[in-house]
């Protein structure tokens, strides 16, 4: 018996070993990859793009559906085209991220070695990440679960990247943007209300705007959409538009709960 649970502790003790090690190892990789994100929920979206992965930094090229890239470097980050970038006053983060911030604040809940890859999978407040990583630390697909609509991150080609962030850079024309991208107070103090948020950029007819995605601290979805020109925004079925008029702006605020309106409301009535 005593021998029998000496072998169990072993297993277990090695499983978590190589767990970590494993961990550590994604976690440091440098990568370049080729990838394809689709929503799907009441509505199917996606998007193709371009990754070049450092261990602290990333540039990623949006192709489709609107050209942009933005990148994030010791902590700063900028967006917007070649020749045209402005710094971002907001953090930008995409699934990847998402999934590394939980997989370090939550730690892993079930990890599946199949083949030569891993499956890795992270129960959060943010929603439920499955990971499918390679034994060389490189991504291949990672899931997310949350309020009824799956996000999927799939990597058609993935590399090892050698080559450093100021190479990649230099081809981009990334540099130090002298101006910064300007959002109005309302978006800031609307995500006071949020424990994460995601931005992004997409068309609306011939206008480009900002999207930002957030999750509410009640656990409800959040949607704001900033645009230069009064634009014709989308909504579902079950979701709710609060459309705001600023000084050379429109911001349109989305969400499935009228009581978050209801609160946005009243903290944006508290500012004026």
């Amino acid at each position: 018996m005593r021998r029998t649970l000496f072998l169990v502790a072993v297993v277990l003790v090695t499983s978590f070993v190589l767990a970590q090690s494993f961990v550590e190892l994604y976690l440091n990789a440098s990568y370049f990859g080729r990838r394809i994100v689709v929503e799907k929920g009441p509505t199917k979206k996606s998007r193709i793009e371009m990754v070049y992965r450092w261990p602290n930094d990333k540039i990623v090229h949006v192709l489709d559906p609107v050209f942009l890239v933005w990148a994030r470097r010791s902590g700063l980050f900028i967006m917007g085209q070649p020749n045209n970038y402005r710094n971002s006053p907001l953090e930008i983060l995409d699934l990847e991220d998402l999934f590394i911030k939980q997989l370090r604040e939550q730690g892993i809940t079930k990890l599946e070695k199949i083949d030569k890859k891993y499956k890795v999978m992270v129960e959060s407040p943010s929603g439920l990440f499955t990971a499918f990583i390679t034994e060389d630390g490189l991504p291949e697909k990672i899931v997310r679960v949350f309020n009824n609509v799956t996000t999927e991150l799939v990597y058609e080609h993935v590399e090892v990247l050698k080559e450093s962030f100021e190479e990649v850079a230099q081809r981009y024309g990334i540099k130090s943007a002298e101006e910064t991208v300007n959002l109005p107070n309302e978006i800031k103090l609307i995500l006071s209300m949020v424990n994460w948020y995601t931005v992004s950029r997409l068309k609306i007819g011939d206008e480009q705007v900002v999207m930002i995605i957030a999750n509410h601290k009640s656990g409800s979805v959040i949607k704001m959409v900033f645009s230069s020109k009064d634009v014709t925004v989308n909504i579902e079925q079950n979701e709710q538009l609060l459309r705001i008029k600023g000084k050379d702006y429109y911001l349109y605020v989305i969400a499935q709960d009228q009581a978050i309106l209801e609160q946005v409301k009243s903290l944006l009535s508290k500012e004026r």
